[in-house]
């Protein structure tokens, strides 16, 4: 059971609010999750970071993937419960990955560019590789990639993706940098651990992360 100490250290970040015991939600069916109650300050803060998720519209063929800041805030909070991501810094760079990858939590599976990739998904878009190593946490196992990543998402793990990779793979030095909340930390996140490249502009990874900055209170800089 996840203590409840825990639970308030890893929900101060954003959402602030009444939090439900996490220990028996880890892993339901998003059916489970959805039914939560979410507290509105948190709905607020996660649509202030993905401002389209407030709505399904506009998803098309792959409606069924899309899940509303309301549905999406109470899975985040039990998952930075589970892994202790408890400071403002940390929190706002996976929120804003997730958002990011997501297309605003519309998408759990890579379909960009058609056809897409099989097998690269959940809410951080995790490659393959990285998702195989995920899944042998639950314990799953599929020797098909696609296959894999369905046992996933249909087990829940959808939300823990993020968390666990941070927790797993990035070394002691870009953790360190994440957690002073700067600039500077989330960019070597970026580039060192997640291992992609910066970019900048309209519906940038920069801007989702400013987004996250200022609703967790950090300055941006």
């Amino acid at each position: 059971m996840i203590p409840s100490t825990t639970m308030k250290t890893a929900a101060f970040f954003l959402f602030r609010a009444l939090i439900v015991t996490a220990a028996a939600a880890s892993f339901q069916p998003l059916t489970t999750l959805a039914r939560r109650v979410a507290d509105p300050r948190s709905v607020d803060i996660l649509t202030s970071i993905a401002p389209n998720s407030a709505t399904c519209a506009g998803t098309g063929d792959f409606a069924d993937e899309c899940i509303t800041a309301v549905e999406a805030a109470q899975p985040l909070i039990n998952s930075f419960a589970k892994y202790q991501i408890a400071t403002q810094g940390e929190q706002a760079a996976l929120l804003s990955w997730m958002a990011y990858e997501s297309g605003n939590f519309k998408y759990i599976r890579n379909h960009f560019p058609a056809p897409g990739r099989p097998g690269q998904g959940t809410r951080c878009m995790l490659m393959p590789n990285f998702v195989s190593e995920f899944a042998a946490t639950l314990p799953l196992s599929n020797s098909d990639p696609a296959g894999l990543l369905n046992d996933v998402i249909q087990a829940g793990g959808e939300w823990d993706t993020a968390s666990w990779f941070y927790t797993t793979q990035c070394s002691d030095d870009i953790k360190t940098g994440l957690k002073t909340g700067e600039k500077g930390g989330w960019e070597t996140f970026i580039t060192g651990c997640v291992q992609t490249t910066l970019d900048s502009g309209e519906n940038s990874r920069e801007v989702y992360w400013m987004r996250a900055a200022k609703a967790l209170g950090l300055s941006g800089n």
